[in-house]
């Protein structure tokens, strides 16, 4: 399963980058949170490659985690390694591309990757109902991601 969505931020690409590739401001703007209702915390400084967003369940049980792979002028990779369909482990893997569209506005796209580890018909039974519910938070995000970057100084 696999997808890529946009949304043109109207700020420099240097300030989109800073939102995307600090763990600890991306916990400030992603969908992922309240939508799943797991707690998050930053296991690193949350810059440096390696680093984690950590995601655990309301008894404290660690559910997933979110490294950072790697940090271009014009890229951010992120690797999962979550839980999925009956307790297998499942990798999606989720990577931010901006391009500057002028020098104050800058196109980000967000391409989704993800197998489900399930035999073959149950993995296309699991993409059809996971589908779009995962792709409408990747478009929240995107949103979100807008909105927290182009917010006014005063309310930074």
């Amino acid at each position: 399963m696999e997808w890529t969505e946009s949304v043109v931020v109207d700020r420099p690409r240097s300030e989109v980058m800073a939102a995307i590739a600090d763990e600890h401001e991306l916990m400030q703007w992603s969908a992922w949170p309240e939508a799943t209702g797991y707690s998050c915390r930053v296991d690193g400084d949350g810059i440096s490659l390696g680093s984690s967003i950590v995601f655990t369940d309301r008894k404290g049980r660690e559910q997933g985690r979110q490294r950072l792979a790697l940090v271009t002028e014009d890229r951010v990779e992120y690797r999962l390694s979550n839980r999925g369909p009956a307790g297998r482990p499942v990798n999606p893997e989720v990577d931010f591309r901006v391009e500057p569209v002028t020098d104050q506005r800058t196109r980000v796209f967000l391409d989704f990757r993800v197998s489900p580890p399930l035999p073959f018909g149950l993995r296309q039974v699991a993409e059809a109902i996971l589908r779009r519910p995962a792709r409408k938070l990747h478009v929240e995000d995107l949103r979100l991601l807008k909105q927290h970057v182009e917010r006014p100084p005063a309310e930074a």
